[in-house]
């Protein structure tokens, strides 16, 4: 059964959102595809703009004011893929956390992972 996780990030404090974008998708992502892509079914970034909250949504709110930047999604193939992901990290932990760390605050960082439900007859 595929697993589905959730990585929401926060961009390092004096990176312009566009200097943060290129970052991720110039390396952090590519590391990460280098890494793990053979055991992933998909991989997605989404890059946060603008939105408004539920209670009061006339105002708009920007990346700054919800506290992520980008939330991404990767799907696994199995437990058997997450475990060797695990594995994988590991053995690259300090180039991992040595890119994270030029584009990330990684202390408001969080990877989660998720069940979905999707729509029927949707899409």
């Amino acid at each position: 059964m595929p697993v589905r996780k959730i990585v929401m990030v926060r961009r390092k404090q004096g990176l312009t959102p566009e200097q943060f974008r290129a970052g991720y998708e110039g390396s952090h992502s590519r590391i990460a595809v280098r890494l793990f892509g053979h055991l992933w079914l998909s991989y997605r970034r989404n890059y946060l703009t603008l939105g408004h909250a539920f209670e009061g949504g006339g105002e708009t709110q920007r990346p700054d004011d919800v506290g992520f930047d980008a939330i991404s999604e990767f799907v696994l193939r199995d437990e058997a893929a997450e475990a060797e992901m695990s594995r994988i990290a590991l053995k690259n932990w300090d180039m991992i956390k040595e890119d994270e760390a030029k584009w990330f605050e990684q202390a408001h960082c969080w990877t989660m992972a998720c069940e979905s439900v999707e729509e029927p007859g949707l899409g």
